[in-house]
């Protein structure tokens, strides 16, 4: 899936360590993919002494047999009918950031999909094995799911329940790349009209001026704030009960540096709904 102005999330790589917050976002991975039409590559990430299980991880035909959109009698080869490549790998490695680094290279998917918590599972391993030479290693865009987030896909059902996306605008990161790739996933998952609140944080008079795609489900509204933009972007998400947070990263800030110390992390690590983080340059 690639918008006019130049945005694809159609390779998505969904990076698991088999935990229940691990499951959630293997679910919008999923959804997404199906909805694209596109790839999906579903990864996990082990020490050197684990073995990949995959039995305990919901089967991809029998999900969408749940979801009913595949036949309860469909077959392995039936998945392909709905336009969708799925595959699946482990990654072993001893610093597993440098297993995931060298997969991407390899892979280079469009978006990283995958939980995220400060206290342990996989965003623990990443957390610890992140180093700043890295930083830049990347464009990689993310969906990050919070492990204590539904997130706007029904497990049981694969119904998406987006309604309200949020999306901090400002003259710098550009925000066309996330606003384009907002638009276009709207556009394939969402049944119903979304509300898409651009919020712009500081002097009214510095508010940017925008090229907004044309959508038959995209709803535009604009909202002001003052103060720190923390802040006001996750209390903006708050009270007006967003599904999703959607942001532009500056420079190399890809999904690595989604998972430090940047505006993005800090959003992250308050927010209680999933967040889009799209590289300002992604695939232009």
């Amino acid at each position: 899936m690639r918008s006019s102005y130049g945005v694809s999330i159609s390779n998505l790589l969904h990076l698991t360590d088999f935990s229940q917050g691990s499951g959630i976002a293997y679910v919008h991975a999923l959804r997404i993919a199906v909805a694209v039409k596109g790839s999906l590559e579903i990864l996990h990430i082990q020490q050197e002494e684990e073995h990949a299980t995959w039995d305990r991880y919901p089967g991809v035909r029998d999900t969408l047999c749940k979801w009913k959109l595949l036949p309860a009698e469909a077959e392995r080869g039936d998945v392909a009918k709905l336009g969708v490549h799925i595959s699946k790998a482990a990654c072993q490695a001893k610093e597993p950031i440098q297993g995931v680094l060298d997969h991407l290279e390899r892979r280079d998917a469009d978006l990283v999909v995958m939980a995220t918590h400060r206290r342990g599972g996989l965003d623990r391993w990443l957390h610890d094995s992140i180093a700043e030479s890295l930083s830049d290693a990347t464009e990689t865009g993310a969906l990050l799911i919070p492990y204590d987030v539904d997130g706007f896909v029904d497990s049981e059902t694969g119904e998406v329940t987006l309604r309200r996306i949020l999306v901090p605008v400002d003259f710098a990161p550009d925000p066309q790349p996330v606003i384009s790739a907002v638009a276009e996933l709207v556009e394939a998952i969402a049944p119903h009209n979304v509300e898409i609140r651009l919020l712009h944080v500081g002097d009214r008079a510095r508010t940017p001026t925008l090229m907004l795609p044309g959508s038959d489900t995209c709803v535009w509204n604009w909202g002001h704030r003052e103060g720190y933009v923390v802040d006001a972007i996750c209390n903006d998400a708050l009270e007006n009960d967003v599904d999703l947070i959607a942001m532009t990263t500056n420079g190399h800030d890809g999904f690595l540096d989604a998972l430090r110390g940047s505006t993005t992390d800090r959003v992250l690590h308050r927010t209680q709904c999933p967040l889009l983080s799209i590289h300002s340059g992604s695939n232009e």
